[in-house]
Parts: C-alpha cells; sequence; structure tokens
C-alpha cells in the first residue's frame, strides 16, 4: 500500500476541522487542569457565592441553575477556542519553519575578517 506525508495546514481538513480528536485531546487536558490547585480553589470561591446568593433568595433557584449553566458553557468554549487558536498558531509556525521563513541567518559580526 502506498503512503504518503501529509503536513497540517491551515486550509483543508486538518486538525481545526477534525473535531472528534481535537475535542477528545481538549476534554482530556482540561479534566487533567480541573485536578489542580488553582482550579479547585477557584471553583469553590464560585460555588460558594452560588451557595450565598442562594441563601439570599430561595426563589431564585431557577436563575441561580442558569448561572451555573451558563458559568460552565462559558468555560468550555473559551477553553475549546483558546485550543483551537492555539493550534493554528503552532501549525502556522510549523508551516513557515518548513519554508525557511523563520530561519533567519545572521552574521557574527565578531568573527568576520577584515576585508
Amino acid at each position: 500500500m502506498k503512503t504518503y506525508f501529509k503536513d497540517f495546514s491551515m486550509e483543508g481538513d486538518g486538525l481545526i476541522n477534525s473535531s472528534s480528536e481535537l475535542e477528545e485531546l481538549i476534554d482530556n487536558r482540561q479534566n487533567k487542569f480541573c485536578k489542580t490547585l488553582e482550579y479547585t480553589e477557584l471553583n469553590s470561591k464560585i460555588k460558594r457565592l452560588i451557595g450565598a446568593l442562594a441563601e439570599l433568595s430561595p426563589k431564585a433557584q431557577k436563575i441561580i441553575g442558569d448561572l451555573e449553566d451558563n458559568i460552565v458553557h462559558l468555560e468550555c468554549i473559551s477553553y475549546s477556542a483558546a485550543y483551537r487558536d492555539g493550534m493554528a498558531d503552532l501549525m502556522a509556525a510549523v508551516t513557515l519553519n518548513k519554508l525557511n521563513i523563520t530561519k533567519v541567518e545572521c552574521f557574527d559580526l565578531r568573527k568576520s575578517t577584515p576585508a
């Protein structure tokens, strides 16, 4: 069977468009981050604030539930968008490196010979 290599590209069916693999990768990384101290501390603060709101007005449970849902949704879409943009930047950098656009040849003036 003949095989070939295909570089990731900003156009066509690259990693950006194959959402299932990318989404799985994002999910795994997000789950790993959710176990960090930074995340758990901030998540606890948010839960305490939501609990304080619930104590102020028990009738506002639906609004508080909607607020919690929107916080989670915002967290998910912002992480996903940032990760996709980061992957696009990485692919662009790799492409530029392969084209030797970012590989700049510099002269070492300290070692130059007199003319």
